[in-house]
């Protein structure tokens, strides 16, 4: 299902070099690969996405696991579920 713009914060930007692994938080689930190539692991199940692919993550009780691929810079762009992250204050 598609969000609106509205409803999602603006992006933050994640950095990760070779053998670095990022847990993305339960209420970011809007990811864009800005450069690089992302390895995605999310309820056993990988992704992968190439510079300027962009996925909806689904919800889930887990973090996703992102980590870089090809010895290069990971650059993303990961966008917060307003209406989550509210919920949560």
């Amino acid at each position: 299902m598609l969000q609106r713009y509205s409803e999602l914060a603006a992006p933050d930007r994640i950095i990760l070099m070779k053998d670095e692994v990022y847990r993305l938080p339960q209420t970011h689930r809007e990811v864009q690969v800005l450069l690089g190539i992302a390895w995605i692991t999310l309820d056993k199940q990988d992704i992968i996405l190439h510079s300027p692919e962009k996925a909806s993550l689904p919800p889930s009780k887990d973090f996703a696991v992102i980590s870089a691929l090809n010895n290069m810079p990971l650059i993303l762009a990961v966008w917060q579920d307003k209406t989550k992250s509210e919920s949560n204050n």
